[in-house]
């Protein structure tokens, strides 16, 4: 999948590996950089959203996050991401197999 950022700070945080420890220890989150990094490069090597891995449990969200998706980094904290196919006719929310470019909004997040 084609994948971009939601930020110009979100892209720089995800390709420096201290600023991704940074991020980890201010959000005292129970994963590491090479969680996250691994989760981008499967989700850059994927061809949609049906070949993401079924380990990474791929989910759509609810209420504040309605239209956007999740993968799992660790059991607690997730990556978001939304589609990016607003011009595209023949994606359908509700069809992950039509979802090939992506959003990632938030790279370590505990949403619960």
């Amino acid at each position: 999948m084609k994948v971009s950022f939601a930020t110009d700070k979100l892209e720089r945080t995800a390709n420096d590996v201290a600023l991704l420890e940074k991020l980890i220890r201010k959000q005292n989150a129970h994963c590491n950089a090479d969680d996250i990094i691994q989760v981008l490069n499967i989700l850059e090597a994927a061809d949609s959203g049906a070949d993401i891995p079924p380990t990474l449990r791929p989910h759509p969200l609810q209420a504040e996050w309605k239209d956007h998706f999740a993968v799992d980094i660790s059991k607690t904290h997730r990556l978001i991401f939304r589609p990016d196919h607003d011009d595209d006719p023949d994606f359908r929310i509700d069809n992950h197999k039509t979802i090939k470019r992506i959003v990632i909004v938030k790279l370590c997040i505990d949403y619960h």
